[in-house]
């Protein structure tokens, strides 16, 4: 698999669809499939992750494409599962199937039982299950419960480009329409293109980052503002803001994708008001960023890291970096990471967040995960 190219995408939707697939085509890409169909693992040189013996734990596997993850107030660790797309081939075209396979699980931190408390979201994935689009952002607020934003990717419908809550009997329901605002707005007027991504839950207001619109928007009472409008770098190279959370300071952190250069995407803090205060530079594909009680900040990379896509499956592209107050930073290798939750000196990933719970190339240990770090 060659390099991954620094071609700028025609749009910023592309990008982040792009970026997905080309983690998981490039995972598959390490397989050879019997003649029967079934996936099997290439013996490969070294085994990446006994490279990692002692790094990490896992809290749990066998997840469908975990991306957002939130640390809840007994420890519980809240997950948007994408899904695999179709329960059947009759919702596969050939090249993609659509189902409604995505939810938001919460996991028990300690011993890792899943317990889903969405259903049936939107989910569209490859014929095996990988790279989906669909359920990428999850929260949970006080006393409603959860809900989660769709993002787009499949055909418009009831839940497409939709910030959805859980009803009293377990029920999905729309609480505002976000790609509808960017239809009605265009706020970086660029054109008309949204990919709701990633959502946070605060009191009074819930936050939606768009990520094809450079936008993070405020969704009060199910109407849609803008909160803040993320920078333009240069003719059509735009930020991409794939993630949210909120720091244990009580501020806003927001993660980019930017584009596929390596060392270019951002990290920015903002107040509860939408004021950015500073921002952190020199990272690849931001995809997950939370803020520790004594200032480290914990950004996963996509694809951060030095290994490429010729290198799966001896090694996988990935990382996590730990920055101390000070500035030092510091590396922990981590399989297509995608969402990241601190708490205390705690800290937990999404893992193989392109990977269905059958795994790359059917091989379980690929599947998507939750992972307990160790620095």
């Amino acid at each position: 698999m060659p390099p991954l190219s620094t071609t700028r995408p025609r749009s910023r939707g592309q990008l982040v669809r792009r970026v997905v697939a080309t983690a998981s085509a490039a995972a598959l890409a390490a397989a050879t499939f019997t003649p029967g169909g079934a996936a099997t693992a290439r013996p490969a040189e070294r085994d990446p992750l006994a490279a990692m013996a002692g790094k990490y734990t896992v809290v749990r596997a066998g997840l469908d494409n975990p991306r957002q993850i939130n640390i809840l107030g007994r420890g519980q660790i809240l997950v948007a599962e994408t899904g695999r797309g179709a329960r059947n081939p009759e919702g596969c075209d050939g090249r993609r199937c659509t189902g409604r396979t995505g939810q938001v699980t919460v996991l028990n931190g300690r011993t890792g039982r899943a317990v889903p408390v969405m259903h049936n979201l939107l989910s569209v994935a490859g014929p095996d299950g990988s790279f989906a689009g669909g359920a990428s952002g999850a929260a949970a607020r006080r006393p409603r419960g959860g809900f989660v934003a769709i993002v787009n990717g499949g055909p418009p419908g009831s839940q497409w480009g939709k910030l959805l809550g859980r009803g009293a009997k377990g029920n999905n329901y729309v609480i505002a329409d976000i790609s509808r605002f960017e239809q009605n707005n265009d706020p970086d007027g660029e054109g008309v293109e949204s990919n709701p991504y990633s959502v946070l839950a605060l009191k009074g207001q819930i936050l939606v980052a768009d990520a094809a619109g450079d936008s993070i928007l405020s969704v009060k009472r199910g109407k849609v503002r803008l909160w803040a409008l993320l920078p333009e770098y240069g003719p059509r190279v735009d930020a991409v803001p794939t993630v949210l959370s909120k720091g244990a300071d009580g501020d806003i952190y927001v993660g980019e994708l930017h584009s596929e250069q390596r060392g270019k995407a951002k990290v920015h803090r903002f107040d509860r008001d939408g004021n950015l205060l500073r921002s952190w530079g020199g990272f690849t594909s931001v995809t997950g960023v939370d803020r520790a009680e004594d200032g480290t900040l914990y950004v996963s990379e996509l694809f951060g890291g030095n290994c490429g896509f010729d290198q799966i499956p001896s090694c996988f592209p990935g990382r996590v970096v730990k920055v101390a107050p000070d500035g030092d930073r510091r590396y922990l290798p981590v399989p297509f990471p995608s969402g990241i939750a601190v708490r205390g000196q705690r800290a937990v990933v999404a893992a193989f967040s392109t990977s269905p719970g059958t795994g790359f190339g059917g091989n379980p240990a690929w599947s998507g995960a939750i992972w307990r770090l160790r620095f």
